[in-house]
C-alpha cells in the first residue's frame, strides 16, 4: 500500500514525460478488436488473482460473444503510474482499479455510476453491500466505484504467546488498558538463547494505527468543513500519547526502528494492531502460526475508530462503450465473482458472502474469529475523504510523527507542529491564515 501510494506522489512527473512517449503504452502495438466485436480494456495490476480475472474475462466473452475484454496487468508498484500515463495520452481504460483511498485523485477519470447503480440497485443486490461500505464507496453522495475487496482494522494475536505467557485471549470488550496489560505480560527479553517477544507490534511510518488511537481518543484531522487540521486538540493529543507510550513509557512494542522484521509472522510479536486481511494467505502459510482476530480494543471515548478500506472497481467518464462496460463491472462484482475472491483468503464486501464464510468455518481454520472482522466494520471509519489528504498526511504530518516515537517531541509537539504545517498548506487553496 505504501508503495501504492508513494506511486502517486510522482504522477505529475509522469504525466509531464506522457507527452514524449517515455511510458510504452500496451495498447500501441496490439491488434484492434475482431470486427463486429465492441473492445474493453480493463487494467489492473499483477496480484494472486490473476488466474480468477482470466476466468472471468473468459466466461464474460462467452456470454458476450460481441464484447471483447482485453485485460492489461502491469506490476503494482508501476499501477498508478501506468493508469495516469494512458489517460494522459487518451487511451484510458474502459474499466480500472480504483478505491476509497485514491478517489481524491481518481476522480477527474471516473464515471459517475450513480443512475447506473440506481436503476439496477436490484440487479447488483446493492442492499447486500455492508451499509458502512456503501457510504464509502460513495463521494458527495454519488457512486464512482463498486467494491471487490474490503479491509477492515482489527486486534491479531498470537495464540501460542498467550497460552506460553499465561494470559486469557483478548475478548469484544478489551479496552486500551486491557491492551496494555496484556503487552507487557507477554513482552519477553531477548537473551543470549532466547531472541525475544514483544507484547505488541507499532506501525511506523503511516496513519494506519495512530489514527486510529487519535479518533478512539474522540479527535480528528480535520474539521468538519475540512479547511483545517484538528490534531492539536486534546483528544488528538491523547490518542498520540498512546502510540508513543507503547515503547517509551510501557515499553511492550519496540522502540522506533527496532521492531523485528516480520515480527507477527515469526513469533516475535504477540500482537498487531491494525493489520490488513490481504495478509492472511500468507500468515496460514506458516503451520506453526496459531493466530486470530478479534475486535480492536475500546477507547476513552468510543470504539469507532478503525480504519476502514475498500477496493474495487471504475468505469472511465471517456469510455465509448459505458453500457458494456456497466455490464462488465456488474460481472465481476456479482455475489459468485465475490465468493471466489473470498475464497483466497480475505473478506467480503457483501453480507451474503460473509455469512457463507462464517458459516463454514471449521476447527483449525485460522482466523477462527473471522465474524469479528464483519463485526468491526460497523465501528470502522473510512480515511477523510480530503483532497489532498495523501499528501498531507505523508509529507507533513508523518514526518512529525515519526520524530515523536523517536522520543524527539512530545505528542504537544508534534501536534502542533503537524496543524501548523497542515494549515499552513491548507491556506494556500483557501486563503486563511493559519
Amino acid at each position: 500500500m505504501l508503495l501504492r501510494l508513494r506511486a502517486l506522489l510522482l504522477w505529475p512527473a509522469v504525466l509531464a514525460l506522457a507527452a514524449t512517449g517515455f511510458w510504452w503504452s500496451a495498447r500501441s502495438h496490439e491488434p484492434p478488436p475482431t470486427p463486429g466485436r465492441k473492445l474493453l480494456t480493463w487494467v489492473h495490476f499483477v496480484s494472486p488473482l490473476r488466474d480468477h480475472y482470466e476466468k472471468q474475462v473468459a466466461e464474460f466473452q462467452r456470454l458476450h460473444p460481441d464484447i471483447e475484454v482485453r485485460l492489461i496487468l502491469v506490476p503494482m508498484s508501476e499501477y498508478h503510474m501506468k493508469f495516469k500515463t494512458l489517460a494522459a495520452a487518451g487511451q484510458a481504460p474502459d474499466l480500472f482499479y480504483s478505491g476509497d483511498v485514491w478517489m481524491s485523485y481518481l476522480l477527474p477519470f471516473m464515471r459517475d455510476l450513480t443512475p447506473l447503480v440506481e436503476r439496477d440497485a436490484a440487479e447488483i443486490g446493492l442492499d447486500d453491500f455492508f451499509p458502512e461500505i456503501r457510504a464509502a464507496l460513495q463521494h458527495e453522495g454519488r457512486y464512482y466505484v463498486m467494491p471487490e475487496h474490503a479491509n477492515v482494522a482489527l486486534l491479531y494475536y498470537n495464540r501460542s504467546l498467550f497460552r506460553a505467557a499465561g494470559v486469557p485471549e483478548p475478548t469484544a470488550d478489551w479496552t486500551w488498558d486491557d491492551l496494555v496489560r496484556a503487552g507487557v505480560t507477554l513482552t519477553r527479553p531477548a537473551t543470549a538463547d532466547d531472541p525475544g517477544v514483544w507484547g505488541c507490534g507499532r506501525l511506523e511510518g503511516w496513519w494506519g494505527e495512530w489514527l486510529t488511537y487519535v479518533r478512539q481518543a474522540g479527535g480528528a484531522v480535520f474539521t468538519p468543513d475540512g479547511r483545517r487540521c484538528a490534531l492539536d486538540s486534546p483528544e488528538a493529543i491523547a490518542g498520540l500519547r498512546f502510540f508513543q507510550d507503547k515503547a517509551l513509557r510501557h515499553r511492550f512494542s519496540a522502540p522506533a526502528g527496532y521492531e523485528p522484521l516480520n515480527g507477527f509472522v515469526n513469533s516475535r510479536l504477540a500482537m498487531l494492531m491494525v493489520g490488513h486481511v490481504s495478509y492472511w494467505p500468507n500468515y496460514n502459510q506458516i503451520p506453526d502460526l496459531d493466530w486470530d482476530v478479534q475486535l480492536l480494543p475500546i477507547g476513552p471515548a468510543s470504539r469507532s475508530g478503525g480504519e476502514l478500506a475498500i477496493a474495487g472497481y471504475s468505469i472511465s467518464r471517456h469510455t465509448r462503450h459505458p453500457e458494456e462496460a456497466w455490464m462488465l463491472l456488474k460481472f465481476l462484482t456479482r455475489p459468485a465473482a465475490a465468493l471466489e475472491v473470498m475464497r483466497h483468503g480475505t473478506i467480503s464486501p457483501r453480507r451474503s458472502v460473509a455469512a457463507v464464510q462464517v458459516g463454514e468455518r471449521r476447527a483449525g481454520d485460522r482466523p477462527r474469529q473471522v465474524a469479528a472482522a464483519y463485526e468491526q466494520i460497523q465501528y470502522a471509519q473510512p480515511i477523510p475523504r480530503h483532497p489532498y489528504y495523501i499528501e498531507i498526511m505523508l509529507q507533513i504530518v508523518q514526518p512529525e510523527i515519526d520524530r515523536m516515537v523517536q522520543g524527539e517531541l512530545t505528542p504537544e509537539q508534534a501536534a502542533r507542529r503537524a496543524t501548523d504545517g497542515v494549515n499552513a498548506f491548507l491556506a494556500t487553496f483557501h486563503g486563511t491564515g493559519p
